[in-house]
């Protein structure tokens, strides 16, 4: 057999090429630096390409560069990554929403107060984050709200899988 196939983990090094390259195919070598920069952490290399290479991974890098101004008062920020959403329409008329980033639904975004961070960039994003979860402890609420119910009912299903396929195997 002469077939040969890429390993997976030639994916993210192709992804990475690309990204430069069309950076500095549109002559924005300041966001083709940025992007070297960013990538250049594996931790948060491999989160921006965790899904695949594909339009998610595109967003999610340019979520991080965007360095669009917040016109509305509130800040709605993302309880799994912190991304801040800084569209023209306002959150509360979105029908459905997901983060660019990390791909939380639209519940998962809350209002944080006295919100003085306004870029996308990955440190922001950490410190607005944590201080949402914060204000969140504060009062009196929990940030990790419906996942409990999503785990237990994941566990069910996959224990009656399991019990299901035992039962027709000894069959």
């Amino acid at each position: 057999d002469d077939s040969y196939t890429l390993p997976y983990s030639f994916v993210p090094e192709v992804f990475y090429f690309l990204l430069i390259y069309f950076c500095y195919a549109r002559g924005n070598k300041m966001a083709a630096m940025q992007t070297t920069s960013f990538l250049g952490n594996r931790t948060a290399f491999k989160s921006s390409v965790r899904g695949s290479v594909s339009r998610q991974s595109r967003v999610s890098v340019n979520a991080v560069f965007t360095k669009n101004k917040v016109s509305a008062k509130v800040a709605y920020v993302c309880l799994d990554c912190g991304y801040l959403y800084n569209e023209s329409t306002p959150f509360e008329q979105v029908k459905s929403y997901s983060c660019p980033v990390c791909g939380a639904p639209k519940r998962r975004f809350k209002e944080l107060k006295n919100n003085s961070l306004r870029n996308n960039d990955t440190k922001s994003m950490v410190a607005r984050k944590e201080k949402l979860r914060e204000q969140i402890a504060a009062e009196g609420g929990n940030p990790d709200e419906g996942q409990n119910e999503f785990l237990i009912a994941t566990s069910a299903a996959i224990v009656v899988t399991l019990g299901l396929l035992a039962y027709l195997t000894q069959q």
